[in-house]
């Protein structure tokens, strides 16, 4: 695939802008009809042998209120039932096809599996009169989940992948089905030395021209303690090291990058053998291009947070069976469609909203009252339905995946839903819920991190950012979700002299609603953003040329707003009556999930795209809301960079959606840290940098110098 680190490199402008349509021709071929028994994992034997993959376990016990294996069996639907109504149902061990409406009726929630799935948030709308209020995101963001287009709708070269799930696009069934059906003929495990691979704790990895460097000191140094162990007549290094303590830091050095490099080779085995790393274009024992972006797919393949570094995470996935790899991603995009289908956004999270108790004991499990008055847990439905969706699929294991997929035929994925009966859902749950928003900007420091010297200045944080979502109930304010998030810190910033300066840029601090939820949003660059981001490469015809980087200005996945935005709006009276003011902060999604551990933002509070889509979907699902489609915009910017002229233009905000009541949201002030109690709110010059002894200009207070970009 296409690699991104912190810009990226796709984007989603034309396909969207122009209507592109992702789908394919014959996306109507209903599920088979016919009773299909479900082969017990032990007949894929064969196939478990070949990849290592964990045994078959026996079925799990179903969650409270999931379905057994043998309740409520529905009618088989008719073959005349068109494919929109038909949905799979495991009954005693054997699938049949019933009648999604009669499914819903018996109280059962009916799970979208089908290729042509997208989020609720990307749906098409309906305007004045039921006019229809085309969603134009959804057909990319369709596309790129079947691997079908990159960003830009254009289609895949053969042989591509899309690996997007990190950045809120997970694989869809038919994606997940050639991934299993591939990774079950391969023999990784019989090849790879895991025991090589986890006695490191990571493998420190270098640029070209250092790792030349490193790894000739590291056979000199091995050369050194070698001729040193001989003159003293030790037998190991580690002798050396008790006979003379001056070579013990050198022999540590020596035995971990031995170590490493010995991990490193089994790294290698284990990306060629999955088939990521083209070992005819990697030259053997080097971190280079090939191999780097191989391990990248491989991490962003398995939702390892780590972005080409060979961290013990990574190495831990290495080891595991490829099958097992795949069962886990199969979890995590089942759980994305139960949470979607049901409707539902407990995860057990929010229990990081409740205080921490005293002396290092866990926190206390939120709770609320129900009709009884009795203390009831807030659950983990997301967990729950996922586990009530896998069991009555009879997905306990990884070979029990594979034998669904051998059993299904790509075209089955086309329309496939399964009627499943979740755990029920709990007494605050209705269609219009009471919900609130809270952001807690934990320690903030507003010093300046730089000392006259230059010298940085540790500025250590025990509480980091965090997203709380509460339903008001009965007099109680329950958390449902718990979530790290980001709020603003010093960042860099182009100011009307040209030069770049660093400036605090804060997160509004008090109470505000969302009024406007986006999808698919655009993030409009003001004109303190650097041009040079403005700007990428591009293959097109055969080359490279440079073109307007609409990847950071979105629609899209790669896009500063990410998949979706909530508008931080602050309510003011104005002539009797009540205005909206945007200052420029929103509450999004975002590719660059390693921001999300502890970095800062412009000031905006940034979440998992994943996350971000689910949590937006869950507001609009029970939130009175109404779609108000494309926000036309007709933005245009002309500017030179290095030489060349660009021009910039953004049709559309992205497809907003309207909430009636707003949604409060309210930012707390957080601990503030060290003397300085309030932010720096002029220019600080940058460190080591030579301004020829002009003053900073002086600082836009406007909206358009916030983290929203231009209003």
């Amino acid at each position: 695939m296409k690699h991104v680190f912190l810009l990226g490199t796709f984007c989603a402008f034309l396909a969207w802008a122009g209507g592109v349509s992702c789908r394919g021709k014959d996306a109507a071929t209903p599920a088979p009809s016919a009773t299909v028994p479900i082969e017990p994992a032990a007949k894929v034997a064969p196939a478990a042998k070949a990849t290592g993959g964990a045994k078959p376990t026996p079925p799990a016990p179903p969650v409270d209120g999931a379905a057994k294996p043998n309740d409520e069996p529905l009618p088989e639907a008719s073959s005349r039932l068109p494919p929109e109504r038909r949905a799979l149902q495991v009954v005693e061990g054997k699938e049949r096809v019933v009648d999604a409406d009669v499914a819903r009726e018996r109280g059962l929630v009916v799970v979208d599996l089908s290729d042509d799935f997208s989020p609720y948030i990307f749906q098409d709308g309906k305007g004045p009169g039921g006019a229809p209020l085309a969603n134009r995101y959804r057909a990319v963001f369709v596309g790129l989940a079947n691997d079908r287009t990159d960003g830009d709708g254009d289609p895949l070269p053969p042989g591509e992948r899309n690996y997007l799930e990190l950045y809120g696009v997970p694989p869809s069934l038919s994606v997940m089905r050639k991934r299993f059906l591939e990774d079950s003929g391969r023999t990784c495990e019989g090849t790879v030395d895991t025991a090589k691979l986890l006695a490191v704790d990571g493998i420190e990895t270098w640029g070209r021209t250092t790792e030349k460097k490193e790894i000739a000191n590291h056979l000199y140094r091995g050369q050194r303690l070698e001729a040193a162990q001989k003159k003293l007549g030790a037998a190991s290094l580690e002798e050396l090291a008790v006979k003379d303590p001056r070579y013990a830091g050198e022999v540590k050095t020596h035995m971990r990058i031995t170590a490493e490099r010995a991990a490193f080779v089994e790294v290698e085995k284990r990306l060629v053998c999955e088939g990521l790393l083209d070992a005819s274009k990697h030259k053997e024992g080097s971190y280079d291009m090939p191999m780097r972006n191989a391990a990248l797919d491989f991490q962003q393949k398995n939702a390892v947070f780590a972005q080409a570094d060979l961290t013990r995470g990574t190495l831990e996935a290495m080891a595991r069976p490829l099958l097992e790899n795949d069962f886990q991603a199969l979890r995590r995009v089942l759980a994305e469609r139960a949470a979607s289908s049901g409707r539902i956004i407990e995860d057990g999270s929010a229990i990081e909203a409740m205080p921490k108790a005293r002396k290092n004991r866990p926190r206390k499990p939120p709770t609320y009252k129900n009709s009884a008055g009795q203390d009831v847990p807030v659950p983990d439905l997301v967990g729950q339905a996922t586990d009530a969706l896998m069991a009555r699929l009879g997905l306990h294991a990884a070979q029990d995946a594979l034998a669904f997929f051998k059993r299904h035929a790509e075209g089955d994925f086309r329309s496939l839903r399964a009627a499943v009966r979740f755990p029920p859902l709990p007494e605050y749950y209705g269609p219009q819920m009471d919900l609130v928003a809270e952001i807690d900007r934990g320690d903030v420091w507003y010093s300046f991190p730089w000392s006259e010297k230059g010298e940085r200045r540790g500025q250590y944080r025990d509480r980091f950012p965090t997203f709380t979502l509460f339903v008001n109930w009965r007099g109680e304010k329950v958390p449902l979700v718990s979530w790290r998030t980001t709020v603003g810190g010093w960042r860099t910033e182009v100011a009307a002299d040209g030069q770049e300066y660093y400036r605090y840029k804060e997160s509004d601090v008090g109470h505000r609603v969302w009024r406007h939820i986006v999808a698919a949003p655009v993030w409009l660059p003001p004109t303190s953003a650097p041009l040079g981001s403005m700007v990428k490469t591009k293959w097109i015809a055969g080359g490279y040329p440079k073109v307007v980087n609409y990847d950071e200005t979105g629609p899209g996945y790669l896009s500063a707003y990410g998949l979706v935005a909530g508008i931080h709006e602050q309510m003011r009276s104005h002539g009797g009556g009540l205005a909206y003011f945007d200052n420029g902060i929103r509450t999004h999604g975002s590719f660059d999930y390693l921001s999300l551990r502890g970095r800062f933002s412009h000031g905006c509070h940034r979440l998992y795209n994943n996350l971000a889509v689910r949590l937006f979907s869950f507001v609009l699902g029970h939130r009175r809301a109404k779609a108000l489609g494309p926000m036309a915009l007709g933005f245009r910017r002309t500017f030179y960079w290095e030489g060349e002229v660009y021009d910039m233009r953004l049709p559309t905000r992205g497809f907003y959606y309207q909430l009636d009541p707003p949604l409060p949201v309210d930012t707390l002030k957080g601990r503030i840290k060290g003397q300085l109690k309030q932010p720096i709110t002029e220019y600080m010059q940058k460190p080591g940098v030579n301004y020829g002894g002009s003053a900073p200009p002086p600082v836009s207070g406007g909206p358009d110098s916030k983290a929203g970009g231009g209003q």
